[in-house]
Order: structure tokens, then C-alpha cells, then sequence
């Protein structure tokens, strides 16, 4: 026997061992890792690629089934897996080179807490790369499977049709190992056979980079990337300089394999990834040349380079499979890039590529565009090219581009009809006679073709009905509605609110359950843009929102009582929660009464997610006045509320614990207006003990368990403690869980929440008189976490809550250690140097200066004497921060007329008796008296 095929036979053996015996240790991987750093044998490629490909695979199993247990190289195996992907398509050294990751140091990424606020729903993105594994793995070991699928790719916009999607890598050998009879198969070309062999190989190393960049924690693939994706300064000739020919986006473009190029780029796009935290440094150079190039510019380059990659595989490409992992690799590539720090063209580019797709024939291609226009729409921050890109062309513009794609528009795989349409034109002159006749403009080509593909079509002053596309295409598009309305509502939406309304009540009323489930998350999200727009004092006209509500609610309600879906049913209830108070004050009784009584009735159905929902409705339509005002139904709400507090699923005891304290806001909100009748006792009662057992659950419900204690605290008079003994103890308990929230727990939020509430429990006049003890613990307290707490947000809302109390008696003999400590504050706050609490330093120092600025309103002759100490300490840190205040802060801001108030206490109404009192006294002026 040959020998070469002598070898050949005994590794196959051992590597059988190691895989389906699991005969593996460190020496059996650094046997593999030496079998692939090995020169070829001799003569006998053939043997040398099949060796290649099975230890690839062999470690790629490996490492994906023991990556807990076995130590994993990088260097080495990064440089194996860029050596072999690149096989057969460069001039490489004889073996791999190890690559050693790059020393840049980056800041450590923060993750972004949002303000509150609805968010777009959006839903799991299927990312290719990992289905290719998927796809390679024994589909009988579900736990690997299960595995896959938890590899997360955080987005902006997520495409909610991913399940239609077909799988886009091309089919490659499967994981069980080739018999050795393969080695004697009779090829009509040994050329061929070669050629295959080495698309083998290039595959098998891309099935391993997968399972690195799966295995291997974010920040050290990062280190990498230099190595793997081209970083020249030149990005529009990337590829002509000798490093970029190294990277694998060599190989997605000059691969002559589709399904190896197709391989590359799910590398590419495991890559992109999740990785915005690392690449939100990048920017552009302003400078054309430089000596030294900084590290947020080399991400610059790398990001632009990949830009134009992209751009040339879109423009040139035919194989279906490539372009949609391309589209893929553009979406991961939008939702990292920082645009507004790059330069302009980029958005428009893609685009233009893009736009093409969303007439293609193939239908996973139309979806995939889709979801990439999706993604450029929720670019943010916002930029201005965006809007530019899709808005409509003008005629000379559509006149260069049909020319420049000539070519492309006569090619069989794109839609008949679609590149001559008007579509894509903008109307030139909008006269007042067009205007006269209703004809539907709209600003962007990207509604044309959304609401063509739901079978709208809209030509001139006609509105013609025309065949809807696939399902899976009218689903992304609804997606892709939901983004504009998210983000642009203002810009492309907001004058056909009314159409709106028509397309997504024919929606509704679609046979596919699919389709009424979007249709519906579309009308929440269009909701809460209106509502957001009549916030921000943009409202638009009220005879449109009646107009799309009343269209609308007639079918959303059939849908929440006869529908089985209970996602539906729970998007029904966001929607109805989303009309907006000005709405629904305006609506008919019977559609305000309607809507009450469907949620009321949702908070008692089977789904938990329904009553999840339906819970949190109510307590967001309990805000609006006319059913604040309403005793019963404040008491109906309190109620339902309750009933799903006691439930044991955490989803609705979260929603709920929410829902509790919009109620209690709703409650101190009806206080302030002595003609609104108060909830029952026994109801407050119940609401309060709720509300203790709650602070001790999970910190998710903690944190507006603690905003109600506060609330419901605040609402406690002097008569009901007379009546009902019960009140007093649970004030009390309700006192120790706030500072034990407040002091003892790690969560941040749950922290904030009870400082909050201890303000507002500070701002009832009763409890200083009915109770005694409970303001040291809490002002110490609050002292503490003033002066050392490490998380600023805790520290502002710790000063804010040191302010509640109105009168200097309620101070009483803790006013000068209160003092103290605002002013210590003030200094730590002055030096502090935490970077990832840096952005909320100016307002800490602004609530601390308000803090003492109303302790100074306060201030009697008797008390100067006891804050000199402190004052004489930190007066100059004082006299600084208050000096610069102002010069920040707008004259009309309530910060600063707190400071005026202070100023003029010190000033004009307080008068020193001795030479004590005159001496801090002098200081206090001069502290607040500055040069404007």
C-alpha cells in the first residue's frame, strides 16, 4: 500500500477516535494544531487536502462541543483558519504564521441604559453565519443545536419574518467522515478534483473561524481584526495592496467557489456582529495624509473598506446564496457603524445597491433587502443622509442612474414594471389643482414599494388594488413601516396618517395570523409616534387621529375577543394603551367604554402574556384624566392590579408591579385636586401591604414597588391613621424595606426608585407629627449615599430627596449634618474622575447646588453658627460651583431661580447678630453673589 495513503488511513482512524469516542485531550488538539502548521507530503496533495479538511473539522467539533474544557490558542488557530481560508487564492509562505492579537487599548464598553420610554418591538435576527454551522453540526445532538441559538446579535432592527427564511449557505459536506475509498475515486479531471479539494478546505477553515468567533469572548476576536478584515486608507482600491489581499474579505470577492465565498462572508458577518460597543470609535479622517494614524481612525478605514467590499459584491454578484449573506454582512455593518462620525456617501451608495433587490424575483431577496432598508432606517443617532437616500429621485437623477444600471434592469431576475414606474420620481411641482384631486405623494420610493407589496399601488389620483406579494415579504414590509414610524414619522408618515389607517385595517382582516400580528404591532408603533409628536408640542391634526382610531378599534377589538393568538391579543392591548389622551378623550362614550372594559376583561384571560399586557394598559390609560377622575374605575384598576401581583408567573407580577405604581402616581396626581373623591381605606390598605411584600421580590418589581410605597405614603392623612391602627405599622415597615432598598440592594434602578420614594414619603407634612424616629435613619441615609455612593444617578436622586422636606422645623436637629454632608458632596462631586459615570457629573453638581440653595432659603440667624464649620471647609470648591452655574444653565431654568432665591435669602433677609453669625454669613454672600 502507497504510504501516503498508509497515513492517511491511521489518522482518519485516530481522528475517528477523537470525535465519536471522545478520546481528546490538550495533546490530541496540539496534534491536529501540528498536522495543519505541516508542510504538504511531497507530491501527494490529494492526501494533504483530505488530512487538512478533517483535522479542520475535527477541531471545529471540538471546540464548539468542549470549549468549557479544552484551552483554546487564538493565535495559532486564527492564523490556521486565515492561512486555509485564503488556500488556493494567494501566493502564502509554505505553512500558517501565528498572529498575535492587536495591543489597542479600547475604553471599556458601557452599555446603554435607555430613559424609559416604549421601545420599537423588534424580534430575533437569524444570523447566517451560525445557521451554516447549524447546518453542519449531527442533527442528533439537540443541545448543540440549542446552543447555536443562543448566539445573540443585539440590533436596532430586527427582522420579524426570519423563520420564512430559507437557509442561505450552499450545502457542504456533512460533519461523519469520508470512507478512505475516496482516496481511489476516479475524476474526469484531476484539475477539477484539485479545485474542489481546495473549496473544501477553504470551507472547512470557515466552519472553524465560526466556531472560534462563537466560543471565544467578543473582545479577544477583536484583537484580530486587523489580520482578517482590510484596513486600507484607500478603501476604493483595497485590494491591490498586499496586506488586504491577507483578509478574508479577499476571499468573499475573488473566491471563484460560491459557496466558499458564501462561507467567507458568514465569517465576515460573525464578525460584524454585535460589534458596535468596539467600532462607535471609528470616525473618518478630515485629513488626507498623516504620519500617525489614530486608532479610531484604522477602525475608520476598516469600516469604509468593508463598505466598499460590500458595495462590489452587491454590484457584481449573481448567485443568490452570496448576495443574501451579503445583505446580511450589511445589516450587521449598518448597526455598528457610528455614521454621524463618517463621511457622507456611504448610506446612499448602499441604497442605490440595495434598492434593486426589493424588485428581485426570488423572495428571500426581497426579504433580505427589506430587512436591509429596515436597518438603514433605524440608523442612530439620526443623520440627515438617511433621508436623503430614500427620498424620491428627481428626474435628471433617475434618468443617470437607468443608464448606469442598464444592464441590471434587463436582467430576468428583476420584476417587470417596477424600474419605469414613478415610484422612484419625485413629483417635481406640487401645484394646488394636484393637491385639489387627492393624489397620494409620497416622500420616499420606499412606501411605494411597502405598501405595493400589501397590494397598494398608487398612481396619480388613483388608488388600485393590486396582487399582494409572499407572505413573508408583507410581513417585512410591515417591519419596515414600524421603522419609518419609529424614526421618521415625522418626516414621511405623518401626512397620510389617514391612508395609514385604511392599508392597516385591510391588514387586520387578513387570513394569515402572521400578518395580523404585524399589522397590529405596526398600528402600536404608529400610535406611540403620534403620541410622541403631541409631546414634543408637533400634534397632528385631531380629525386624522380620530379618523385612524375609529377605523381602526372596531377590528382590534374583534381581534382581542375572538382571536386565539395571544400575541395578538397582547399587541391589541399596547395599542389600545397607545391612542393617547387626547384621542381618546375625544372618541365616542361607547368606543372610550369599549376599551376599558376589554382591558378589564383582558387582565382575567388564560395567557399570561395577555393579562401581562392588559394590566399594563390600564395602568397606562389611567393617566388620562377623565378616567383618573373616576373613582370606580381607579378602584377597578387597583383591583386587577392586585390580582396579578399575587400571581406566580414574573412576567405579569413585573407588568403589574409597573402598573402599581402608575396607580399611585395617577393617586397623588387626584390628592393635589380636593374635588376628586379618595380611594377607599381598605383598598389603601391592601395596595400598601402589596407593595412591602413586592420590595422584597425581584428587583425588576422592586423598583416600582418602592415608587409606590413612596406614593401611597404620601397620600396617608391624619384622619385615616385615627381610624385605622393598621396604617401606622405598615407604615413603619414600609420606611425599613425603602432605606434597606435604598442602602443594602446592588441594583442601581431599585437604589434610585427608593431614594425617589423617600422624598416623596418626606413631602406628606402628616408623617412628621404621627411618627417620630424615621427622619434620622432616613437622613442619614440619604447622607451616606450623597456623599459615597459610587453610582452617580443615585447620588442626584439622594440630593433630590434631601430637599423634600418645605419647612426648616422638619429638619429639625439634623439640618447642620445634612449641611455637611451636601457640601462634602459637593467637593467628591467636584473631583470626581469615574469615567463611566462621567456624563452624569454636571447634573450631580447642579442638584447638589439646588439642594443647598434650598437648605440657604431656610436658614434662621441661630443656624449660621453651626454651618460655619463646613461652610469655612469647602467654600472655596462652593464659591466655584456656584459661580459657574449659572453660566450654564438658562436665566428661566428652575435651577437657577432656586440660586436667585438663596441669593436673595442671604442677601436681603437674613441678618447676622453676632460676629459669628455676620462672619458666615459674609461667606454665604459672597459665595452666591457672582459676575454674570
Amino acid at each position: 500500500m502507497d504510504p501516503f495513503a498508509t497515513n492517511f488511513s491511521v489518522l482518519s482512524g485516530e481522528l475517528r477516535n477523537i470525535l465519536f469516542r471522545k478520546d481528546y485531550d490538550n495533546t490530541k488538539v496540539n496534534l491536529l494544531i501540528d498536522e495543519l502548521n505541516a508542510k504538504p507530503y511531497g507530491t501527494e496533495l490529494f492526501v494533504h487536502k483530505h488530512v487538512i479538511i478533517y483535522a479542520l473539522r475535527t477541531l471545529a467539533q471540538l471546540f464548539f462541543t468542549h470549549s468549557q474544557t479544552i484551552p483554546i490558542p487564538l493565535p495559532e488557530l486564527i492564523g490556521i483558519c486565515r492561512y486555509y481560508m485564503l488556500h488556493g487564492l494567494v501566493c502564502q509562505n509554505t505553512k500558517p504564521e501565528k498572529l498575535m492579537p492587536s495591543q489597542q487599548i479600547l475604553a471599556t464598553p458601557v452599555k446603554n441604559n435607555t430613559k424609559g420610554g416604549k421601545k420599537q418591538r423588534t424580534r430575533k435576527q437569524r444570523n447566517t453565519a451560525i445557521e451554516s454551522i447549524k447546518k453542519e453540526l449531527p442533527i442528533s445532538d439537540r443541545s448543540l443545536m440549542r446552543d447555536v441559538d443562543n448566539f445573540e446579535n443585539n440590533a436596532a432592527y430586527k427582522p420579524v419574518s426570519s423563520t420564512f427564511m430559507e437557509p442561505h449557505k450552499a450545502k457542504c459536506t456533512p460533519w461523519p467522515m469520508t470512507s478512505d475509498s475516496d482516496m481511489s475515486d476516479v475524476e474526469s479531471s484531476k484539475e477539477a478534483k484539485l479545485i474542489a479539494l481546495k473549496s473544501r478546505v477553504r470551507q472547512s477553515a470557515s466552519n472553524l473561524m465560526l466556531v472560534l468567533i462563537k466560543v471565544s469572548e467578543r473582545k479577544n476576536i477583536f484583537g484580530f481584526w486587523w489580520a482578517l478584515l482590510p484596513s486600507c486608507p484607500n478603501e476604493n482600491n483595497w485590494a491591490l495592496e498586499g496586506p488586504s489581499k491577507m483578509t478574508i474579505a479577499y476571499c468573499a470577492v475573488y473566491d471563484p467557489i460560491a459557496s466558499s465565498r458564501t462561507g467567507a462572508l458568514s465569517v465576515i458577518l460573525a464578525l460584524l456582529s454585535g460589534s458596535k460597543m468596539y467600532l462607535s470609535q471609528a470616525e473618518s479622517s478630515k485629513m488626507q495624509t498623516t504620519s500617525f494614524i489614530p486608532f479610531s481612525e484604522s477602525l475608520g478605514y476598516t469600516i469604509l473598506c468593508m463598505h466598499k467590499v460590500l458595495f462590489g459584491i452587491l454590484e457584481q454578484e449573481r448567485n443568490h446564496s452570496v448576495i443574501l449573506v451579503a445583505l446580511k454582512c450589511c445589516d450587521a455593518l449598518i448597526q455598528a457603524t457610528p455614521y454621524h462620525k463618517m463621511k457622507n456617501g456611504l448610506i446612499c451608495e448602499l441604497v442605490r445597491l440595495t434598492r434593486k433587490f426589493l424588485i428581485h424575483r426570488e423572495v428571500t431577496l426581497q426579504v433580505g433587502a427589506l430587512i436591509t432598508m429596515g436597518c438603514i432606517l433605524s440608523i442612530d443617532p439620526k443623520v440627515e443622509e438617511v433621508t436623503k437616500a430614500v427620498q424620491k429621485d428627481t428626474a435628471s437623477t433617475k434618468v443617470l442612474e437607468l443608464n448606469k444600471s442598464k444592464d441590471i434592469d434587463e436582467c430576468d431576475d428583476f420584476k417587470e414594471g417596477y424600474s419605469d414606474d414613478e415610484m422612484f420620481m419625485a413629483v417635481n411641482e406640487v401645484s394646488a389643482e394636484c393637491e385639489r384631486c387627492d393624489i397620494v405623494h409620497f416622500k420616499s420610493w420606499i412606501l411605494d414599494i411597502c405598501f405595493k407589496n400589501m397590494g397598494w399601488f398608487f398612481k396619480g389620483n388613483e388608488i388600485i388594488r393590486c396582487k399582494s406579494s409572499p407572505i413573508p415579504v408583507i410581513l417585512e414590509s410591515l417591519q419596515v413601516i414600524s421603522a419609518i414610524a419609529f424614526h421618521h414619522f415625522i418626516e414621511f408618515l405623518s401626512p397620510h396618517l389617514m391612508l395609514l389607517a385604511d392599508i392597516l385595517c385591510n391588514m387586520i382582516q387578513n387570513d394569515h395570523q402572521e400578518v395580523v400580528l404585524q399589522a397590529a404591532r405596526t398600528v402600536s408603533v404608529i400610535g406611540d409616534a403620534v403620541q410622541k409628536l403631541e409631546n414634543a408640542g408637533e400634534a397632528l391634526p385631531l380629525t386624522h387621529c380620530l379618523y385612524m382610531w375609529e377605523k381602526l378599534l372596531p377590528n382590534l377589538s374583534s381581534l382581542l375577543q375572538c382571536q386565539d393568538n395571544a400575541s395578538a391579543k397582547a399587541v391589541v392591548c399596547d395599542c389600545i394603551a397607545n391612542i393617547g389622551e387626547r384621542s381618546f378623550e375625544e372618541l365616542p362614550r361607547r368606543r372610550q367604554l369599549s376599551c376599558c372594559a376589554l382591558l378589564v376583561g383582558s387582565c382575567c384571560v388564560e395567557e399570561a402574556a395577555v393579562r401581562a399586557a392588559a394590566v399594563r394598559a390600564l395602568a397606562m390609560v389611567l393617566m388620562y384624566r377623565s378616567l383618573r377622575e373616576d373613582i370606580h374605575f381607579v378602584s377597578d384598576c387597583g383591583e386587577n392590579i392586585l390580582r396579578a401581583l399575587a400571581e406566580s408567573t414574573l412576567m405579569v407580577r413585573t407588568k403589574a408591579a409597573w402598573a402599581l405604581g402608575n396607580l399611585s402616581d395617577a393617586l397623588v396626581k387626584n390628592r393635589e385636586d380636593s374635588d376628586i373623591e379618595d380611594i377607599d381605606d381598605d383598598l389603601l390598605v391592601r395596595l400598601l401591604e402589596v407593595s412591602i411584600h413586592c420590595a422584597i421580590d425581584n428587583d425588576k418589581i422592586k423598583m416600582n414597588a418602592t415608587r409606590a410605597i413612596g406614593n401611597l405614603l404620601r397620600l396617608i392623612k391624619k384622619e385615616t391613621l385615627l381610624k385605622n391602627s393598621q396604617i401606622k405599622e405598615l407604615t413603619e415597615i414600609s420606611i425599613d424595606k425603602l432605606l434597606d432598598c435604598a442602602c443594602k440592594v446592588a441594583n442601581m434602578k431599585v437604589r434610585w426608585n427608593a431614594c425617589y420614594a423617600l422624598g416623596s414619603i418626606m413631602k406628606n407634612d402628616v408623617l412628621y407629627t404621627a411618627f417620630s424616629g424615621w427622619q434620622k435613619r432616613v437622613f442619614f441615609s440619604l447622607c451616606d449615599l450623597v456623599e459615597g455612593c459610587k453610582i452617580l444617578k443615585v447620588r442626584i436622586t439622594a440630593a433630590t430627596a434631601l430637599r423634600a422636606p418645605r419647612t426648616r422645623d422638619q429638619y429639625a436637629e439634623w439640618f447642620t449634618q445634612i449641611w455637611r454632608s451636601i457640601m462634602a458632596a459637593m467637593e467628591a462631586a467636584a473631583n470626581f474622575d469615574d469615567f463611566n459615570e462621567y456624563k452624569h457629573k454636571d447634573n450631580l453638581i447642579e442638584q447638589l447646588c439646588v439642594t443647598l440653595s434650598h437648605l440657604c432659603c431656610l436658614l434662621k440667624p441661630s443656624d449660621l453658627p453651626d454651618i460655619l464649620d463646613p461652610l469655612s471647609f469647602h467654600y472655596e470648591c462652593g464659591k466655584g460651583l456656584f459661580t459657574q452655574l449659572p453660566h450654564k444653565l438658562p436665566p428661566e431654568n428652575a435651577s437657577c431661580l432656586k440660586i436667585l432665591e438663596a441669593a436673595k435669602h442671604v442677601t436681603m433677609n437674613l441678618t447676622a447678630i453676632n460676629n459669628t453669625q455676620r462672619q458666615c454669613l459674609g461667606m454665604l454672600q459672597e459665595m452666591f453673589i457672582w459676575d454674570l
